[in-house]
């Protein structure tokens, strides 16, 4: 048991206050009792070698009050001319105004978790997919989280456009914090795309805590993309726990830009035979930021799939992470398992901690693993410049080429133009790679 702290009495005391404005919850008073026990991960802890969590104990941080945005404020986030069913949530809770939900397909509900709660829909499903693979962060999300979104898609239902959820960020003082649970359910047979985009309206510091649980029934499938553009000062915590049936598909794109420190943690359950798993992962850490992730695929059943690549590109004194690990239990026989980590250095005093891993306890599998950092290649510059490029054009194409050939993977066009854009404007010399690639693309 961790020593009791004036920083963790603090977060009681906000606790209570929650508390005092929410129905009772026997779930939600369980998972506080757990981050009060518990505490916030210390250094020592081998999963938290790389990601201090001092940045998080400087101040106990409040939840952020209720604030509103007019729709033109909110231009500037959202991809233009992106068509989607759109719900918008600030400091954590549902803008009606600001969402556009009426024309939603037979089949999906799409709901307010704080609305659900209250019908009492979807409360016995809070924790489900995690079941015990969390930690002191998820129980402080547990604790703390009063709204997010309840995705249902009943079965046999393919929606046709993305749905787009967009989390804003609007502190009114420094120390407060969002917290928000997202709730996915894909019935059987059916098919969605989401889009979940994290963006701060103002610079000022305060606490994300996100978690999002995604479940897959048989043969349903889900693209699911994460783009985080947060506020240089922000300290942001996030995870996504899946668990798949029977030959379900689930694709997972995350792009981290934003933020001061963030740690990211995906934890996929292949529980049914035939199921398959790819995850991509852009991060581009810049100055000083801190940007770690970590992943846990677990084959559980046989025939199952997982497809793993992570990208970095680090600049200035910033530092990442990638953990990836592998576990194929005991009767995952035919196991097919890829994972790569590639890390891109434009700075002497970048730094990266990469480390693969994998446990095998089936004989009849097929896994690799691989792990790549380093500088942009001299001779493919020398070749560039061969071709009439300046030094400089040629390094800031390659860059730009090793970012991008993830963001394809996305499919779909408007949403990547504005990754695209947003990851120019992070690396060094945009305006000589903007004329770059207007010239040769």
């Amino acid at each position: 048991m961790t020593e009791t702290t004036p920083l963790l009495n603090s977060y009681q005391v906000e606790f209570q206050r929650l508390m005092s404005k929410l129905p009772v919850s026997s779930q939600r008073k369980a998972a506080f009792a757990r981050f009060f026990e518990n505490g916030f991960p210390p250094s020592h802890d081998e999963h938290w070698k790389y990601s201090d969590t001092r940045p998080l104990q400087k101040q106990a941080h409040v939840l952020a009050p209720a604030a509103s945005l007019d729709a033109a404020s909110i231009d500037e986030f959202i991809p233009s001319e992106l068509d989607a069913h759109r719900m918008v949530f600030i400091n954590g809770r549902l803008s009606c105004e600001l969402s556009a939900v009426a024309d939603l397909p037979d089949g999906l509900k799409l709901d307010s978790l704080a609305i659900a709660l209250e019908q009492d829909v979807s409360a016995d499903n809070i924790g489900a997919v995690i079941n015990g693979h969390g930690h002191a962060l998820t129980d402080m999300n547990a604790a703390f989280a009063a709204d997010g979104v309840s995705l249902r898609l009943d079965a046999n239902v393919s929606v046709d456009k993305p749905i787009y959820l967009l989390f804003i960020g609007y502190p009114t003082a420094e120390g407060q914090m969002t917290q928000i649970r997202n709730l996915l359910d894909i019935g059987s047979n059916s098919a969605a795309t989401v889009i979940e985009h994290y963006v701060s309206a103002n610079a000022e510091a305060y606490l994300s805590n996100c978690v999002t649980e995604i479940s897959l029934a048989a043969n349903a499938q889900l693209k699911r993309v994460r783009l985080q553009t947060e506020s240089p000062s922000s300290l942001q915590f996030g995870a996504t726990f899946a668990k798949q049936q029977r030959n379900s598909r689930l694709s997972l794109h995350s792009v981290d830009l934003g933020g001061r420190w963030q740690r990211y943690d995906t934890h996929i359950r292949l529980a049914e035979p035939g199921a398959e798993v790819h995850l991509d992962g852009l991060y581009v850490p810049t100055g000083r930021q801190h940007i770690d992730n970590h992943t846990c695929v677990e084959h559980e059943a046989a025939h199952c799939i997982s497809r793993e690549d992570y990208k970095g590109i680090l600049d200035g004194g910033s530092r990442g992470g990638f953990n990836g690990r592998i576990v194929v239990h005991k009767d995952a026989q035919k196991t097919d398992s890829e994972q790569s980590s590639a890390a891109l250095l434009l700075s002497g005093k970048a730094e990266i901690d990469a480390k693969p891993e994998l446990e095998i306890y089936a004989d009849d599998v097929k896994c690799k693993h691989g792990a790549t950092v380093g500088q942009l290649d001299d001779q493919a510059v020398f070749y560039l410049q061969s071709r009439g490029l300046s030094e400089t054009d040629a390094r800031n194409l390659l860059t730009y080429s090793f970012a991008d050939e993830l963001i394809q993977r996305i499919g779909i066009e408007k949403l990547q133009k504005h990754i695209e854009a947003a990851i120019i404007a992070k690396l060094p010399q945009t305006a000589l790679i903007n004329t770059t690639l207007e010239e040769l693309l």
